[in-house]
């Protein structure tokens, strides 16, 4: 599904400090997008945009193409908003559980993204028991079974120890592979983003238009990929300088 973003403006409360404006993206179906940028910048605001939860003030969101999945966006959240008298695995699993796919087919689903996200000797724990990062593991888990077109991610990985967010790249990466959805995911680190991404998205402190647009030209699987790669040396350094950019 590819996603395409013309002219959006958007402002919050009666103040009406604006957050974006005339912002314009074009992420091409069954890739992965990343947008980075400075702290109160936008860029969670454009993921609720983006999945309906807010309306843009001017400028249209466009999702192009035929529709393979139940539902149209799953957004995963900075913080993991699981249900907290529900177990880890039906937490997971909320989308299935309640969608059109087969209830033959629930437990599988269930069991597979429990798995996927290292959480299956935790899989019948409550919430409150997990630390933040298995909560975000989870929350994490529930985005990727919720059968959607476009999956965005908010910072999906920010509470998560490194090992395990190297592991979570790489189950990412390979879930994608074999579903090969559209992902916008927020982060704030460049080297992650250039990681993750096709393509990088950069956005400054002054609302306006994305001050870079970076092509991660880095062969797949990412995970075989040396980190001195020319190709990840080159894109991360100019998303740094795009980032020092935006701030001045």
């Amino acid at each position: 599904m590819r996603l395409l973003i013309r002219g959006i403006t958007f402002s919050y409360g009666d103040s009406g400090s604006t957050v974006l404006s005339g912002l314009d993206l074009d992420v091409a179906s069954g890739t992965i997008h990343a947008v980075v940028g400075p702290n109160g910048c936008g860029k969670s605001t454009l993921l609720r945009l983006i999945a309906g939860l807010l309306e843009p003030e001017t400028g249209t969101i466009e999702f192009i193409g035929d529709r393979h999945h139940d539902n149209l966006t799953a957004l995963v959240f900075q913080e993991p908003r699981l249900l907290p008298h529900w177990s880890v695995e039906r937490n997971i699993a909320i989308g299935p559980e309640f969608g059109s796919r087969p209830s033959s087919l629930y437990g599988k689903i269930r069991d597979f993204y429990t798995k996927q996200v290292g959480l299956a000797r935790a899989r019948h724990a409550m919430p409150d028991t997990l630390s933040m990062g298995q909560q975000t593991m989870a929350s994490l888990g529930r985005g990727l079974a919720h059968d959607s077109e476009v999956v965005l991610l908010d910072e999906p990985f920010a509470h998560i120890d490194a090992i395990q967010k190297r592991r979570l790249h790489e189950e990412l990466e390979t879930a994608w592979q074999l579903d090969p959805i559209t992902v916008v995911m927020v982060t704030h680190y460049p080297e992650e983003a250039v990681t993750m991404a096709d393509r990088v998205s950069v956005m400054s402190l002054t609302p306006g238009p994305f001050v870079a647009e970076v092509e991660v030209a880095v062969p797949r699987p990412r995970s075989q990929v040396p980190p001195d790669h020319r190709g990840l040396l080159d894109a991360t350094t100019r998303v740094w300088d795009a980032l020092e950019d935006g701030h001045r």
